[in-house]
């Protein structure tokens, strides 16, 4: 069982300098043996991240110098879900199942598409949530949030822009460097397509990232 740290984040503040500061003390953890609790509803956990990622790794460089950097992906993290405060399997919220359920159960909800932008561009939610079927809706926005968070975390942002302490790139799984990409868009953009009456086959076609 990994150890449990229960985070307390300001989400009106930068979360990806918050995260940078919290998560990079431990970063040489086993994969996996940290459960951080990052959301909670009615005191029982909802969302926690599990950290250190396996995409995570320390380079093995040549030569080290002093402003070299000896870790790659050093915020990955797999994003754990919760359902009545207990640990629930992630594979319920692949891509595919994501926006299965946005198509066959949110998609018509205008409200609920108000929700996602919010989470899009702020990482928050401050309105009410329709009761719609499917996943719950509160469960399923918190999920794209930290899917999202993590995402941008592996493709867009460098060490500078979370203001890491800690330098690191960002690298394949066969040592190459990854250069910066549209983290979240791509995921955003195949909602948008699936709102405006795009089969999830053609989105599949059009974005066959995941």
């Amino acid at each position: 069982m990994p150890d449990i740290i229960e985070l307390e984040l300001d989400n009106k503040k930068d979360i990806y300098k918050q995260l940078a500061k919290e998560l990079s003390p431990f970063r040489e953890r086993p994969v996996g043996s940290l459960l951080f609790i990052v959301e909670k509803v009615e005191g029982k956990p909802l969302i926690g991240i599990r950290y250190p990622g396996r995409k995570f790794k320390k380079r093995e460089l040549k030569t080290v110098r002093s402003n070299s950097a000896l870790w790659a992906n050093l915020y990955d993290f797999e994003v754990v879900p919760f359902r009545n405060g207990k640990e629930i399997e992630s594979k319920e919220f692949t891509f595919t199942e994501i926006m299965k359920d946005y198509k066959e159960n949110k998609a018509g909800n205008e409200d609920f598409w108000d929700l996602i932008e919010e989470i899009y561009y702020k990482n928050s939610i401050s309105k009410e949530l329709p009761d719609l079927p499917g996943i719950e809706p509160r469960l399923y926005l918190l999920m794209l949030k930290w899917i999202w968070i993590q995402e941008d975390f592996n493709y867009r942002l460098g060490w500078e822009d979370v203001k890491s302490p800690i330098r690191y790139v960002l690298e394949t799984r066969t040592g190459n460097r990854t250069s910066k990409g549209a983290g979240r868009a791509k995921f955003f953009a195949a909602l948008i397509l699936l709102k405006h009456h795009f089969t999830f086959e053609e989105v599949k076609k059009i974005i066959p990232l995941y």
